[in-house]
This record gives structure tokens, C-alpha cells and sequence, in this order.
């Protein structure tokens, strides 16, 4: 149940023009702070190279979804600043769907599966 759940919410980022990891770093550079923005704070998120997160950045800079902004402080450092193109496109993320799907289930419902998904996490990371 878990793989096709998951496999459905992966399936919902295949949308014309991004793929799954494009979608993720959307989102991810739209909730980092300031000081998380950039391709370094995007990989350890993702828990990933540097290499593969800059490749994904490099696809939103050209498709105009991120704009690289030099730091005042550290002219080696780019912050990623989302774009209006990007942040139209976030309002319609397919991934709302799921969110409408858990919001379907009561507050003990919701809890209940947070809770088991936790230990679920746990044991699989051997927390």
C-alpha cells in the first residue's frame, strides 16, 4: 500500500515541463530560508550530490522558474530566488491532490497515520 501510494504522489509531478525532482526543489526553494537557498542547502535537503542538485537547479534557471541572486556578504554564495512564472506554477503544484486526500481523513485518522508512518521511518533508518 505504501509503494503505490507513494508511487502515485510520485506519479502527480510528471506534469508538462517538470519532472518530480524539479517540482521538489520548487518547493523546496519556496519554503527554505534565506539562508538555505541556495544548491548546497537543496542537496543536503534532498539528501543528494551537489552535482545532481546543481543539474536541477541549472533546468529551473533556464526555464526561468529560479533566478540565481549573488550574495551582499559572500560573493561566492548564489541564493535562488523563485520567479513569478514559478510561484503561478506552485499554485497549481500537483501535489495538492494528495494533500486533498489526507485533509479527506479525520484529525484521529490523520494523526494515527502520522504516528505509524514516524515508526515506519524509524525502523527503516534505524533511528
Amino acid at each position: 500500500m505504501i509503494e503505490q501510494v507513494g508511487k502515485a504522489a510520485y506519479n502527480l509531478g510528471f506534469t508538462p515541463g517538470l519532472n518530480p525532482a524539479q517540482w521538489a526543489a520548487l518547493r523546496y526553494f519556496d519554503e527554505a530560508t534565506t539562508e538555505r537557498r541556495t544548491v548546497t542547502g537543496f542537496a543536503q535537503f534532498q539528501g543528494t550530490t551537489k552535482g545532481t542538485a546543481s543539474q536541477t537547479v541549472a533546468a529551473l534557471v533556464r526555464k526561468g522558474y529560479l533566478r540565481r541572486v549573488g550574495d551582499k556578504q559572500d560573493r561566492r554564495v548564489h541564493r535562488l530566488v523563485l520567479t513569478d512564472e514559478s510561484q503561478a506554477l506552485l499554485r497549481g503544484d500537483p501535489l495538492q491532490k494528495l494533500g486533498q486526500a489526507l485533509e479527506s481523513l479525520t484529525q484521529e485518522e490523520r494523526w494515527a497515520l502520522a504516528v505509524s508512518m514516524e515508526k515506519v521511518l524509524r525502523q527503516l533508518i534505524h533511528i
